[in-house]
C-alpha cells in the first residue's frame, strides 16, 4: 500500500513538473522553438576611470541596448545570438599638465549557450555563457593633438536573469551580463556590465 502511494506521489510530481515546463517553455514535440527581442538599460565600463595620470571628470556609465534572437531545443537548454551597443564612456580634464579628453564606444556580436530553470507556471530563471566579438573605438585628445584608434577582439561573456511569460508568445526579461577585457592588449582595457529590461516574441 505504501509503495503504491509513493509511486502515485512521484507520478504526480513528475506530471506537475512537466506541466510547469510546458506552460513556461512550451511544447517541444515539434522541434526547437525560436524567439527574437530587444532590451535596453544601463552599461558600465568599470576600469575607464582608473587612469592614475588623469585628473578631472569621468563618466563610465551610459544608456545601452541590444537585439537578440535564439532557439530553445527543450525546456532547459538553448542558444542565443545578440548584437550589443554598450554605450560610451568619457573623461575630460588634465593629464601630465595638458588638457586631455577621452571618448570611447563599444559594440559587439555574441553567441551564448543558455540554461533555463522554471520557477512557476509563468516565471523562469536563466543563466548564459559564451563569447562576444567586440569593437572598441577611442578618441583621445592631449593638448592640441587628437588620436583615434579602433581595437577589436573576442572576450568571454556571462550573465543571468529571469523572464515572465505574458502570454503564449510574449515575455518580459530582466538580466545582467558581464563582458571581460574589452580593449584587450590596449591602453584602455576594461570589463563591462549591462543591466537591461527587454521584451521578446517567441514561437513557444
Amino acid at each position: 500500500m505504501k509503495s503504491k502511494l509513493t509511486l502515485c506521489l512521484l507520478w504526480g510530481l513528475i506530471g506537475t513538473a512537466q506541466a510547469d515546463n510546458a506552460m513556461v517553455g512550451g511544447d517541444f514535440s515539434y522541434g526547437p522553438k525560436l524567439y527574437v527581442g530587444g532590451s535596453a538599460g544601463s552599461s558600465k565600463q568599470g576600469d575607464t576611470c582608473n587612469d592614475p595620470f588623469f585628473s578631472g571628470e569621468c563618466n563610465n556609465e551610459d544608456l545601452a541596448w541590444k537585439a537578440f534572437g535564439g532557439a530553445r531545443f527543450n525546456p532547459m537548454m538553448g542558444v542565443e545570438l545578440g548584437y550589443y551597443a554598450l554605450g560610451d564612456s568619457s573623461m575630460k580634464g588634465t593629464t601630465g599638465g595638458s588638457v586631455a579628453k577621452l571618448d570611447s564606444s563599444t559594440t559587439g556580436s555574441a553567441v551564448m549557450g543558455v540554461g533555463y530553470v522554471p520557477l512557476s507556471s509563468q516565471v523562469e530563471a536563466f543563466g548564459k555563457a559564451g563569447a562576444i566579438a567586440w569593437e572598441n573605438k577611442t578618441s583621445k585628445t592631449s593638448g592640441t593633438r587628437t588620436e583615434t584608434a579602433t581595437a577589436s577582439g573576442t572576450s568571454a561573456l556571462v550573465g543571468g536573469g529571469a523572464q515572465f511569460k505574458l502570454n503564449s508568445n510574449l515575455h518580459v526579461r530582466g538580466e545582467w551580463e558581464h563582458v571581460f577585457n574589452i580593449g584587450a592588449d590596449s591602453a584602455y582595457e576594461t570589463d563591462a556590465d549591462l543591466y537591461s529590461l527587454g521584451l521578446g516574441y517567441s514561437t513557444l
